[in-house]
């Protein structure tokens, strides 16, 4: 597999965005979601959707000049219109709000209407752990998932990111889907012709299936805890925003690309300094970690907290550059020669061996 520079792939994503009416400081966030999302190793959300975004701006789905707007504003809580902005967009304007109100009111409640696919939720948990808080990130999603014991998908994948601040760069990150596995992985089992694990999804009579062809649906992770967790985020994410539930909105690949999703996000910011010493707050969570880890393994295994595997894929990228599919790869190129990068012929890297 190739592998592509990220700052070069960043720097297109940027041109390609402001070429279509996205500001410098927009384009910039867009960009940085793209391509962070891919460092971490989360490639289904990174720039494997950098062309199906374009798209969103190209045919009306997204706004490249959206008008964000609070709808409500209570004390340490706000109601956001992102006015079908693209929703990497939409999600980082909202951590940020969501931390000013923190700095002022120790605890900052955002629900965002209005809004399209952002991708990795954990891109706007870290958003606001760089500012030494606690970030709490769900969104709504198009359904994919069954209730359990059900035979039609009522859920999206209806994700949960918790990202709490260590010392210096250490994060505690967790970034979970609520379903047992994400409808991209059956794409890549399908395409492989590889059998599924029994279990995480179902066939049209509701019953576990282990043929990729057969999926109708997802199943919920841990069974009716998955359920009850898919039902706890749309209710967050959803019908605080007024939005449309999960079941009611269009999939992102497959339905209009002339309007906007009308997908609905939720985001909390904590000030661990209005609870506790700051300071002594992140050594603490730095030490949590670091004694989960030293827990004793069995045989050729390794104790990981979450956050451990996308941080190891993060310093293998930076170092040995993003593993693209060919089609990943023909946008950027297309979209760099399109805006005039110039740096656009160094995108592919050479005689990279390494993938993660």
């Amino acid at each position: 597999m190739k592998h592509l520079n990220p700052d070069i792939a960043r720097l297109i994503c940027q041109r390609a965005a402001e070429r279509r009416g996205v500001s410098t400081e927009h384009a910039r966030w867009f960009a940085d979601a793209l391509v962070e999302t891919s460092l971490m190793g989360i490639d289904t959300h990174g720039l494997r959707l950098f062309a199906l975004y374009l798209r969103e701006l190209d045919e009306g789905r997204s706004k490249a000049k959206p008008h964000f707007m609070l709808r409500r504003r209570q004390g340490a809580m706000a109601t956001l219109d992102a006015d079908a902005a693209l929703g990497t967009v939409a999600g980082l304007h909202a951590a940020r709000l969501a931390v000013g109100i923190a700095q002022s009111h120790g605890i900052g409640a955002v629900a965002v209407g209005n809004s399209n696919h952002f991708g990795a939720a954990s891109i706007y948990g870290l958003e606001i752990a760089r500012h030494n808080m606690i970030g709490l990130v769900t969104t709504s999603a198009a359904a994919r998932m069954s209730p359990f014991n059900g035979k039609r998908a009522m859920f999206g994948t209806n994700p949960i990111c918790f990202v709490a601040p260590g010392v210096g760069e250490q994060r505690f990150m967790l970034d979970m889907a609520t379903s047992q596995i994400s409808y991209s992985q059956i794409k890549h089992y399908r395409k492989n012709g590889l059998a599924l694990p029994l279990g995480w999804v179902l066939n049209a009579a509701g019953e576990p299936t282990e043929q990729p062809a057969d999926v109708v649906s997802l199943s919920p992770l841990g069974g009716y805890k998955g359920q009850g967790l898919a039902m706890m985020v749309q209710i967050l994410s959803c019908l605080l925003a007024s939005m449309p539930l999960d079941h009611e909105l269009d999939h992102l690949d497959t339905g209009r690309f002339d309007t906007g999703r009308n997908i609905g996000h939720f985001m909390i910011a904590i000030d661990p300094s209005a609870f506790a010493n700051p300071a002594s707050f992140r050594q603490q969570v730095s030490r949590l970690m670091d004694d989960v880890r030293a827990t004793p393994a069995r045989d050729g295994a390794r104790v990981q907290v979450a956050g451990d595997p996308q941080a190891a894929n993060r310093q293998q990228r930076l170092q040995h550059g993003i593993p693209a599919l060919p089609e990943e790869i023909e946008a950027l190129l297309r979209e760099g020669e399109r805006a005039g990068v110039l740096e656009t012929r160094a995108l592919v890297l050479e005689d990279a061996e390494v993938t993660a």
